[in-house]
């Protein structure tokens, strides 16, 4: 095995899953060319750990793992750490040589620090999520400044989950992230990925990283100033959102779909109920094909009608109502189940739907649980879409609060929701 060979292995073996990978024993480097320990050991890669506790049993042809037993000061012909094979009755106590207990680890703290020393960032890794992410500081590179992570684990099953919400990744303007091995393909859109075992290589007895191939990858992503400008993107199940060079991410909502339909037309009225078609790809009415090409409130002045349903008789049913109070009392506890647990993300969807279905609820049956008609759809589009895109301006009000104040200042979301921005803003979507 070549050095190069056995630094790959080194990172794969740091970015598995399962427990205690990033532990080599003393048997498995003894199978490494003369003196790669040694390296590794020296350029921080490597740190000698606590004993091992298991070890094969070479007394038999099973070779199994057992435990290490040692034995007690006062007993001096025992030998000082052994195992006992369990397979033969013939061979009892196996001596363990006590080089064959060393075990050395590599760690994401420590690959962290080599990785910073590489990149020339003259600042201590700051850990962000245990054993995960790291924040090893800006670097200055031929693209300008960029922050620069350090992320274990991007191909596994909880990547969503670990990394979606993390705020340093999300408002970092084009970051670098760096992983030890598999990369997450688009989940970090708006970031330049690397793998180590590809970027980082042995040369001339040093570790070098490959500055050229960095530079490559960074010249195939947009430029700085596609990301600086005002964009509202979506991107998978998360919405790139860049206003006046502040840039973060937030994960897909109806508000988010619902603003990113006013955006593109300022000055613009739509009627609520269109709105809700277009995003949600209800049919609307016959005849409102030519009707989009004028004003919604002339639309309507001309008598014809924005929703389907007209007066054609009540929204629910009894029967629709017992089913939507059924789910009500499911989502309920699914919502106290999801605060139980601390799954905040969980918890919005579920509040979220509860919300849908009692607005729902309210539209259909008035007091008295008298059920009431269609032409009252008009109301329950406009409280749809008022309640969701107040949801998203809270959110967006934590990440960026000069957005936050334009938006309230530029939207109306009445029957008529429109988007007034004074001056004049342009939104790339």
């Amino acid at each position: 095995m070549k050095i190069n060979d056995l630094l790959g292995h080194i990172l794969q073996r740091l970015d598995m899953v399962a427990e205690g990978s990033n532990f080599f024993t003393a048997d498995e480097v003894a199978e490494w060319p003369r003196g790669a320990c040694d390296f590794f050991v020296h350029h921080r890669m490597l740190c000698p750990t606590t004993p091992a506790q298991l070890v094969e049993c070479d007394g038999c042809e099973d070779r199994c793992f057992m435990p290490v037993s040692n034995a007690p000061i006062d007993a001096p012909r025992t030998p000082g750490s052994f195992i006992i094979c369990n397979q033969r009755d013939d061979i009892g106590r196996v001596a363990i040589e006590p080089d064959r207990l060393k075990r050395w680890k590599v760690d994401l703290g420590r690959l962290a620090g080599v990785l910073s020393k590489l990149l020339g960032i003259d600042r201590t890794p700051n850990e962000l999520i245990l054993s995960r992410l790291w924040d090893l500081g800006k670097v200055t590179l031929a693209s300008g400044l960029s922050e620069v992570f350090l992320a274990r684990g991007l191909g596994w099953t909880d990547t969503e989950e670990t990394f979606g919400n993390n705020r340093e990744v999300k408002e970092s303007v084009a970051p670098l992230i760096f992983t030890p091995w598999k990369t997450a393909d688009g989940f970090f859109p708006h970031a330049a990925v690397f793998s180590l075992s590809r970027m980082l290589r042995v040369q001339n007895d040093r570790l070098v990283i490959d500055r050229e191939g960095i530079a490559r990858v960074i010249a195939a992503k947009p430029q700085p100033g596609t990301i600086t400008r005002n964009v509202f993107r979506k991107e998978g199940q998360y919405w790139t959102i860049s206003f006046e060079g502040n840039t973060f991410r937030l994960r897909h909502s109806k508000g988010l779909q619902y603003l990113a339909f006013l955006l593109p037309h300022p000055g613009e009225e739509f009627h609520a109920q269109r709105i809700l078609s277009e995003v949600e790809g209800k049919t609307l009415s016959p005849g409102h094909g030519e009707a989009t090409k004028m004003k919604e409130r002339q639309f309507l002045d001309d008598g014809l009608n924005v929703s389907p349903l007209g007066d054609a008789g009540p929204l629910l049913d009894n029967q629709a109502k017992k089913e939507y109070k059924k789910r009500l009392d499911e989502l309920r506890k699914e919502l106290e189940e999801a605060k139980e647990f601390h799954n905040i993300e969980q918890a919005d969807r579920v509040q979220e739907e509860i919300e849908a279905i009692e607005d729902a609820l309210t539209a259909a049956f008035g007091l008295g649980g008298r059920a009431r008609k269609g032409s009252d759809s008009n109301e329950r589009a406009r409280k749809t879409i008022s309640k969701a895109i107040s949801r998203t301006l809270a959110l967006i009000k934590e990440n960026d609060l000069a957005l936050w104040r334009h938006l309230e200042n530029a939207l109306n979301v009445g029957l008529f929701p429109s988007y007034n921005p004074h001056p004049p803003v342009n939104w790339t979507t």
